[in-house]
């Protein structure tokens, strides 16, 4: 769950479709930020410079896959 502090920082997607995509370890992330496993329900911050998700590190649960929740932009 993503907790903020000023309102003005975030704001609501125009293409929910990009945070309904599951996405296995070992493919490109859609984009920089928060992503949930979609097993045990670990967040993990995936930045600018991963080129492929991870496997969840809090879980040995396979398959899984992770969704975004945050995406992180410098708008």
């Amino acid at each position: 769950m993503a907790f903020y502090e000023d309102a003005k920082a975030v704001k609501k997607t125009d293409s929910p479709e990009k945070y309904q995509k599951e996405r296995k370890p070992g493919q490109r992330p859609s984009s920089p930020g928060i992503y949930k496993c979609q097993s045990c329900g670990y967040e993990d911050v995936i930045n600018r410079e991963c080129d492929t998700l991870p496997p969840c590190a809090n879980c040995d649960k396979k398959p899984h896959a992770w969704k975004l929740l945050v995406t992180a932009t410098d708008k």
